[in-house]
């Protein structure tokens, strides 16, 4: 668990100068620490604390906190209180719950979702951050490689990521580039049937929007139906089959990335051995990994 106190001196300005300040540890993630800090009657703050490797992971601070800004001024995202250079930032609570991942969506929360998705892409600056799927899964797979050099079990994890991202085909961009999320699955989209939020831009950067689609298509449970109505909430000028073709290799390798992230975890934090039983899990379970067999 973190030590807060650094944190507090940096929220001086904003925490009150008397009475009791509560803090209680809402989520601890695979890469973050989420608090809630509350005094009085209500809670009022949410700080995130960072705790891996932006590099390693692929991750872009700043473009991280510009999406996050640029998206509460959108009204998409809670509005960010402060910061700092390595991540952290307090932003506003919200009463809205996260989605499980076992999600079944009704129509008008899949409309909800593509509509929220859609005026992201469509009003979010674009940043200096690049993100193509592609290049990602290559620099963990790097990653892995190296870190794993003197483990003979785990080499024969790289080696079956290697053999099943070399049977991906990466789709013909059909857009522009936008800013995307790159992991809007059902725990960083927050939603009642009043209201939706998008958090957690830690992955976000620059490329296809197919992607994000693809994303929210896999890990929100989707039928084919239902992605059909994603996609035309989204846009109802983008072209079907080009686009349902795209997606289905975004989807593989949207599997292929979260393998690679879960294994690079658990090796640049030995200690985790969560996210390597989650790693083995994932690749076992038929639903999420297209290539099991």
């Amino acid at each position: 668990m973190t030590e807060l106190s650094e944190y507090f001196a940096n929220l001086a300005c904003i925490l009150p100068t008397t009475g009791e300040i509560k803090t209680t540890l809402l989520e601890e993630g695979f890469s973050n620490e989420a608090y809630l800090i509350d005094w009085g009657e209500s809670i009022h703050l949410v700080l995130r604390v960072p705790f891996i490797d932006s590099d390693i992971f692929y991750i872009n601070r700043a473009s991280e906190m510009a999406a996050l800004k640029s998206a509460a001024a959108l009204g998409l995202s809670p509005a960010v209180i402060w910061n700092d250079q390595k991540g952290a930032f307090a932003c506003q609570f919200v009463v809205q719950p996260s989605l499980d991942w076992s999600v079944v969506h009704k129509d008008k929360d899949v409309s909800r979702i593509a509509k929220s998705l859609a005026s992201s892409h469509q009003g979010l600056p674009i940043t200096n951050h690049q993100y193509a799927v592609f290049e990602v899964i290559e620099h963990y797979l790097s990653g892995i490689h190296s870190y794993a050099k003197k483990d003979a079990v785990l080499l024969k994890e790289y080696e079956y990521l290697k053999s099943v991202f070399s049977q991906l085909a990466q789709p013909n961009q059909l857009f522009n580039s936008v800013l995307c999320h790159n992991d809007l699955n059902p725990k960083n989209v927050l939603m009642d049937n009043e209201q939706l939020w998008i958090i957690d831009w830690e992955y976000c950067g620059v490329g296809d929007p197919l992607f994000d689609l693809a994303v929210v298509a896999k890990s929100h449970n989707l039928d084919e139906r239902q992605t059909m109505l994603l996609m035309a909430e989204y846009d109802v000028s983008l072209p079907l089959s080009e686009s349902l073709a795209a997606m289905s290799e975004y989807k593989k390798a949207y599997a292929v990335r979260e393998m690679a992230w879960l294994l690079l975890k658990h090796l640049v934090t030995p200690k985790d051995r969560i996210s390597l039983k989650y790693y083995y899990e994932f690749k076992a379970t038929p639903s999420l990994n297209p290539f099991y067999a």
